[in-house]
């Protein structure tokens, strides 16, 4: 990262050697916690890094509260509000490594804890239009069996 340099809060989350339909040639990709980097290395004996492009992480688009970051094999999508760049990894391990970081830092949440979210919305979303206490229920079940659940009744939403 020669021609850039990070702020005091910022740090290194990823970085990697891509391909871009944009820029031509192998790119050097820094993801920061606050921006994406850009660099291509140009020279033939004194190798320099000349900066492309630096795209703020704030920039990035969201649509039903998920950030429109999509991988698609090796490639992976970025729709910010001046522009849509497809980055191109050597593999879909690291496609999908650079992938998660973004993910995570953009929104602010692990993957882990962005699942646990859908599926407390999942329950409660069926305990209002059933009318039933899900958790409960399957609490009952684990507890006294299907058998015993059956017969002292699926608990009903207080």
């Amino acid at each position: 990262m020669a021609n850039y340099e990070l702020q005091s809060d910022e740090v290194i989350l990823y970085e990697g050697m891509i391909t871009s339909k944009a820029y031509k040639g192998n790119l050097q990709l820094t993801l920061t916690s606050q921006k994406i980097i850009l660099e291509k290395e140009k020279g033939v004996f004194k190798k320099e890094r000349e900066l492309l492009d630096i795209i703020s992480l704030e920039s990035i688009k969201f649509y039903n509260e998920a950030a429109q970051i999509k991988q698609k094999g090796t490639d992976v999508e970025i729709q910010t509000v001046d522009k849509n760049i497809t980055l191109v990894f050597s593999s879909m391990l690291e496609a999908r490594k650079f992938t998660g970081k973004i993910v995570d830092t953009v929104t602010g949440t692990t993957l882990a804890k962005r699942s646990s979210d859908k599926i407390k919305g999942v329950f409660n979303m069926v305990d209002e239009t059933l009318g039933l206490d899900t958790r409960g229920t399957i609490k009952g079940v684990l507890e006294n069996g299907v058998k015993g659940t059956i017969l002292n009744g699926i608990g009903k939403k207080k």
